[in-house]
């Protein structure tokens, strides 16, 4: 037993290893370095069910290498000196019982099961376990199905004496992040304190960082942390799950950052957006899955900002179809842009896009799903992300030849002409950047996801995105598919369509930039007179172009 002489917990892990047993599910760290694999693999000990042989716990990770590589060798230091038998081909730890202690028998008491769920279908593999212990590590690696299907259906007890309880363990970033920040972190951040769910369920999260485990951790790991980008340090280093810095989306920011320039932001407080910008509804259609809408403006700047999101699960069409058609006579979108497989032939009378259209009273343009559309979506939404300026290179001295430039007027045009005299013009530095902005209300910061102008879902769909699996042993482009994904998805779609209005609507964007000169104009000068006389110009200008419905005084709230 010199082990336990030899460990002694941090104050964080003492005190999520004297939790009591009535609270259901638990999840111990927030940043790295905390000590989250150890007070896992010792809480058996700790607690001193390894004494009992009918106790089971499962100790699990993601994937196999992980356990064999990091979990495996460090049990084998600690359950070793507690008399525990290792098979490796069943990934299991047998202990003996009391009696054996000593004898030379084989173990045949507590179990605890090494474990890795890669894929979601492997949790039948427990299907018949009754687990006292279920210990997933690094938790946001897992999907939500994973998790609930194991933590709500298999951890069980048929002995009063043995606990039936989850504790977990876990740090931002990673495919469960959105589900995790959610469950345990969302209804009070700071930790410690015991939430009632569903079911009279009870659940905690302790909070714990490299801080709190000094002892135990190389000096020279917080050191290294201090050293990373501001948005990834405050993830592993403090524990802030708000930080997080999504593994596909790095450039994705909430907040502003000290050591970054004030564009580095993509959440945005909402504000009254102008009736003559163009807008896009765009809906990823699922039944089983998630059903998502969402709508965004472009402004003459060509930022686009997505100020609405709807969303619904097993819900038929004629349900949720009257909510949208309801907000698109309202604002009279440019664009209803649906995904692809709402167009395919199901053996139905009708198509789901035929379904959508007759639902909404308009018609719809169905996305682009062609083979390689995933990944220039995904660098697509890197460009709409984009903060960081392009480098500006100085052109080569170009000489002036006034008889090419008439020649060029004379014969081909004005639009030729200008473009000469533009080419001898330095390249101004971007100033629009990043083009993509989504609104975020404060108090959908505290949860109150109902509010109109809001889109939560979106943006942890976004900070949720990781690689998919290399092939071919070539480094994945494409996101991987995750539960929640639907937003992301909506996104590519969305971003698409922007594009392609930008390229077919080059006469209605130029009427659209002399509104928003002509506005600004009377922001600055109160001359309504002017305004209505140029409004009148420009909309004879733009002849055929949708006319404005009206203008407001009042641009923001």
């Amino acid at each position: 037993m010199a082990f336990i002489t030899e460990w002694r917990p941090n104050p964080k892990q003492e005190l999520f290893l004297s939790l009591p047993d009535t609270i259901k599910e638990a999840l111990y760290g927030g940043g790295a370095g905390s000590g989250k694999s150890d007070v896992l693999l010792l809480y058996p000990l700790v607690r001193g069910w390894y004494k009992n042989p009918r106790f089971k716990q499962v100790f699990m990770r993601r994937t196999f290498p992980e356990l064999r590589n990091e979990i495996v060798p460090r049990s084998r230091e600690i359950y070793s000196k507690f008399g525990a038998k290792f098979n490796r081909t069943e990934m299991c730890w047998t202990f003996p019982r009391e009696d054996q202690f000593g004898s030379g028998m084989p173990p045949a008491g507590a179990l605890i099961f090494l474990g890795h769920c890669e894929d979601e279908n492997d949790v039948h593999k427990y299907d018949s376990m009754e687990i006292n212990l279920y210990t997933p590590d690094e938790l946001t690696s897992y999907t939500f199905y994973i998790y609930s299907y194991l933590a709500l259906t298999r951890v069980r007890t048929s002995d009063p004496t043995l606990p039936a309880i989850v504790r977990a363990a876990g740090m931002p970033g990673g495919i469960g992040h959105n589900f995790v920040k959610k469950r345990f972190v969302d209804p009070y951040k700071p930790g410690s304190k015991v939430i009632i769910g569903k079911g009279g369920n009870k659940r905690i999260y302790i909070h714990s960082t490299v801080a709190d485990n000094k002892k135990h951790i190389d000096p020279g790991y917080a050191q290294s942390l201090e050293g990373l980008p501001e948005a990834e340090k405050k993830a592993k280093l403090y524990g802030d799950w708000d930080a997080f810095l999504g593994t596909v989306f790095e450039e994705f920011r909430t907040k502003p950052y000290p050591d970054e320039p004030s564009n580095a932001l993509h959440v945005v407080q909402p504000f009254e957006i102008p009736d003559w910008w163009p807008r896009i509804v765009t809906i990823d259609w699922g039944y089983r899955a998630m059903n998502y809408v969402s709508y965004s403006a472009i402004s003459p700047a060509k930022r686009v900002y997505t100020y609405r999101e709807q969303s619904w699960v097993k819900t038929k069409i004629e349900e949720w179809a009257p909510f949208v058609k309801y907000l698109i006579e309202k604002e009279n979108p440019r664009v209803i842009n649906l995904c692809k497989s709402a167009g395919q032939d199901r053996g139905q009378e009708h198509t789901i896009q035929q379904q959508i259209e007759t639902a909404l009273g308009r018609g719809v343009v169905l996305s682009n799903n062609s083979p390689g559309m995933r990944v220039a979506g995904k660098l697509l939404i890197h460009e709409y992300l984009r903060w960081k300026i392009k480098p500006v290179i100085p052109r080569e001295k170009l000489v002036y030849d006034e008889a090419y430039a008439l020649w060029l007027y004379r014969n081909r045009g004005e639009k030729e002409y200008q473009s000469y005299l533009a080419s001898f013009n330095e390249p101004e530095p971007e100033v629009n950047i990043p083009k993509w902005q989504i609104f975020l209300c404060d108090d959908s910061r505290n949860n109150h996801i109902g509010h109109p102008n809001c889109c939560p879902l979106l943006i942890g769909s976004i900070q949720a995105c990781s690689y998919d699996k290399p092939k071919d042993n070539k480094k994945a482009e494409d996101v991987a598919e995750f539960e929640g994904d639907d937003p992301y998805d909506n996104a590519r779609y969305m971003l698409d369509s922007v594009e392609s209005y930008f390229e077919e609507a080059k006469e209605e964007w130029a009427l659209l930039q002399k509104r928003a000169e002509i506005t600004n104009a009377l922001a600055n000068t109160q001359d309504w007179t002017a305004f209505y006389r140029n409004s009148l110009k420009a909309e004879s200008e733009g002849a055929g172009i949708q006319p404005v419905s009206r203008f407001r005084r009042r641009l923001h709230r």
